[in-house]
């Protein structure tokens, strides 16, 4: 008789260790990033003077770095005030939130981690289990190879143009140009800001409107690789379509530089001189100019009248087509 309580302890502890022990792993993935889908917003559109211009660039490439790191997949997207971000890190629904610090106020079940820029704080759920988790994973990458080479090219060490050279360097390829002439096309997009959004809806360095993103394949607008690439690829596809009207290399650039802020058929029609728009002619002029204080070289009579005597316009009906395809895109 006396075996028998033993004997039903130890029955007891198979069977609810188990349980307990599920229980135990559950409650540390609920307190880690480590649980799946991180899910961040960038809030940094603000009236604060002291943010530099790269500050949405420069904390979206720690996130991802972040998120290789503890999760399976993450999502970045740009954010339009503070207030119900806030209310959605408390909730759980809402893991990271990037603000200034100017704005932060202390809220019931959230905390601020700042994250190397004393402007900027990370806002997250109150745990101290994932504020550890973050520093201390913060505080390893600041002594990493790839933190160092992103603090260079943020400070646009060494005569750079923007932080994103090699990518401009690498695309540029795709369309024949020199690499600093595509840079001076994105800085007139974007002054090279990832968070840039125009009132049509275009995101990012190249400014891709959402259909002509999509097309290209872009998954995250934010991220410059992806959207340099579709820029650049976009560019390409606009310089085949208009080479039928111009055998000549400096007027096919002006076309195709053209084309990418009005469209082909009404960049035509502004050479042609049918439809004349200022406001092409004086974008397609700054970009060349940019590109000329980057180093480029000066095409010469590109911008005179002289130089669109190469343009053949075609027929009526090709002109309608290129129209009707700029206004689709």
């Amino acid at each position: 008789m006396r075996v028998y309580p033993q004997i039903l302890a130890v029955l007891m502890a198979l069977v609810l260790f188990p349980i307990t022990g599920n229980r135990i792993s559950h409650l540390k993935d609920k307190d880690s990033f480590r649980d799946g889908l991180l899910r961040c917003v960038i809030s940094l559109d603000s009236a604060d003077d002291n943010l530099d211009r790269f500050a949405t660039g420069f904390n979206y490439e720690i996130l991802k770095a972040f998120g290789e790191s503890h999760s399976d997949s993450i999502s970045v997207e740009l954010g339009n005030g503070i207030r119900n971000y806030i209310d959605s890190i408390s909730q759980g629904s809402l893991d990271i939130l990037v603000i200034p610090a100017s704005e932060y106020m202390d809220t019931a079940g959230v905390v601020s981690v700042a994250m190397g820029d004393s402007s900027i704080v990370w806002v997250l759920r109150a745990n101290k289990h994932r504020s550890r988790e973050l520093v201390r994973w913060f505080a390893k990458f600041q002594g990493t190879a790839e933190y160092s080479e992103m603090n260079r090219r943020f400070s646009l060490k060494g005569g750079m143009i923007s932080p994103y050279d090699d990518i401009f360097k690498a695309h540029a390829k795709t369309i024949g140009w020199d690499w600093r002439l595509l840079a001076a096309l994105a800085w007139s997009e974007s002054k090279f800001r990832i968070q840039a959004r125009s009132p049509k809806g275009a995101l990012g360095i190249m400014q891709m409107m959402p259909v002509t993103a999509d097309r290209f394949g872009v998954r995250d607008p934010l991220d410059p690789e992806e959207n340099i690439d579709a820029g650049t690829r976009y560019l390409a596809f606009l310089k085949d379509m208009l080479s039928r009207y111009t055998e000549d290399t400096e007027t096919l650039t002006w076309l195709t530089i053209a084309a990418y802020n009005s469209g082909g058929g009404r960049a035509l029609q502004d050479l042609e001189g049918k439809e004349r728009s200022s406001a092409t002619a004086a974008y397609t002029e700054a970009v060349i100019k940019r590109y000329v204080s980057y180093g480029g070289k000066a095409p010469s009579g590109l911008l005179s009248p002289d130089s669109l005597g190469g343009i053949d316009p075609g027929d009526e009906e090709t002109g309608d087509q290129e129209e009707e395809h700029d206004d689709n895109e």
